[in-house]
């Protein structure tokens, strides 16, 4: 035998001995917890598991169906790749989202930390609660009221709808929330024009969904991206990121009390680091610019389909003039929360979320033939949370568990982490009256102004996941 080939067969037999033996030692001491292992789902592929990731992203029911089959815990073992753990049980959701093993970072900051830096999204510990406590001022229910923005949006989607035909309206609601979103965020909208500014608005909208679509790949393909094309991805961060400066120095030079309300003028007042402000403004916008127009976009989905909702939320706001539809009586109608809340629950805008183990640590149930001994989690593990899933708990949400019946929530109370709609625990959605209160008054003021809403689309609901999980049909409609 040549020296290279026994040195070679040398490596590999140490590198697996060192394998074994770690794995070994981690077996001992997750068996001196009381850990055992949870039910396996053996994907078709067993080196990376592939069949499974891919249906898990394409397939927003497919995590319910394999929960309904194999439990409420469950994990994916892979030769080479490594372990995923799905989980719907409430204490390992808990533990999940307050427990300083399980983070994000490792999956998110290598792909879309060149864009969007450091900030809430893509980092854990320190960091996270520093953007998050700059960032919570700009949430404040007294800096949400003002909806002047959304109202001029709202009012162009209701002009230029025409009666009695087919409209899809998850377009006009993206449009007109990613305008209120810039507003929000800058205190601008894309046809503002600042004659020394190096892009338009319009442009610098272009630009960013462009850097922000290259970065979902980064993040999807890991190293692999780096053997593709680069240039159109540099252009697209370097544009956002030279518009969003003119505009961070612009608020950090600034006194003017008109644009204190914008996201960019409470960072600016709380800290002058350009990059740290960049990374928290591009993290907003990617948190906001979905989310609540794809909420109003199933919300509308599924009531063109119960058109007796539809007629109550017409009886409710046909003869409310426009002072009286504030946030404060939006967030205290009862119908307009019901259905919001209904709609998350059927739809939810995170069917899944993704953590990282940071450590070696434990989840408290799911183990066993019984399921109730605790699970040993590797250090590098994905544990999954299955939102979808969890929303279809019959004990939880009461019968006719696929059904849209809104009056559930009459006497409905989940506890905490039964119902996820947005979140909880350190990672909670920090727009969650933003959201509750935009999409209430959009649909007052639509449900003010027609009657009557009638479903174009004979298909059944599909989710599309990307960031966040859209209508892959759209919404098809017509008014009356």
């Amino acid at each position: 035998m040549e020296p290279k080939t026994a040195s070679g067969l040398l490596f590999l037999t140490l590198v697996a001995f060192f394998l074994f033996r770690r794995r070994h030692q981690k077996d001992a001491s997750a068996r001196r917890q009381g850990c055992e292992p949870a039910t396996s789902y053996r994907p078709f592929e067993p080196f990376l598991g592939f069949d499974f990731q891919m249906q898990m992203y394409s397939k927003i029911p497919f995590l319910h169906k394999v929960h309904q089959r194999l439990g409420a815990t469950y994990q994916v073992p892979c030769l080479i790749g490594p372990l995923t753990i799905c989980t719907t049980d409430l204490e390992n959701i808990r533990t999940i989202n307050t427990s300083k093993d399980y983070g994000v970072e490792p999956q998110r900051l290598p792909g879309l930390g060149p864009f969007c830096g450091r900030g809430f999204i893509t980092t854990d510990g320190d960091i996270r609660k520093q953007a998050r406590k700059l960032l919570k001022p700009s949430f404040d229910l007294s800096n949400l009221r003002d909806l002047s923005t959304l109202r001029l949006e709202t009012d162009k989607i209701l002009e230029d709808i025409p009666k009695g035909d087919t409209v899809d309206l998850q377009p006009l609601l993206y449009v007109a929330f990613l305008n209120s979103a810039l507003h929000f965020v800058l205190g601008v909208s894309p046809s503002t024009q600042q004659p020394d500014a190096p892009i338009t608005g319009d442009e610098f909208v272009k630009v960013f969904h462009s850097a922000l679509f290259y970065s979902m790949f980064r993040v999807i393909l890991g190293r692999a991206w780096n053997i593709l094309p680069q240039k159109k991805y540099n252009e697209a961060r370097a544009a956002s990121h030279d518009y969003l400066d003119y505009h961070i120095n612009q608020a950090l030079a600034s006194d003017d009390k008109q644009r204190a309300r914008s996201l960019i003028q409470g960072l600016s007042a709380q800290t002058e680091d350009l990059s740290f402000i960049r990374s928290q403004v591009i993290q907003a916008m990617m948190a906001a610019q979905d989310t609540t127009s794809e909420l109003l976009t199933n919300a509308l989905f599924v009531l063109a389909r119960h058109p007796k909702y539809w007629e109550q939320l017409h009886m409710e706001f046909a003869k409310c003039p426009e002072e009286d539809l504030s946030a404060d009586n939006l967030l205290k109608s009862k119908l307009i929360m019901n259905i919001v809340h209904e709609t998350l629950r059927l739809y939810p805008i995170f069917p899944l979320l993704g953590r990282v183990a940071l450590c070696d640590t434990i989840l408290p149930a799911g183990g066993g033939v019984k399921h109730d001994r605790p699970i040993f989690v590797p250090q590098g593990s994905a544990v999954v949370m299955a939102y979808y899933a969890l929303h279809r708990n019959a004990s939880v949400f009461g019968d006719e568990i696929e059904a849209f019946k809104p009056e559930r929530w009459d006497s409905l109370k989940p506890q905490q982490w039964e119902f996820m709609g947005f979140g909880n625990g350190d990672r909670a959605c920090l727009g969650q009256q933003k959201a509750l209160i935009e999409a209430a008054y959009v649909l007052a003021r639509f449900a003010r102004k027609f009657p009557k809403l009638e479903s174009r689309d004979a298909r059944d609901w599909k989710g599309e996941l990307k960031l966040t999980c859209k209508s892959a049909h759209g919404c098809k409609i017509a008014v009356y």
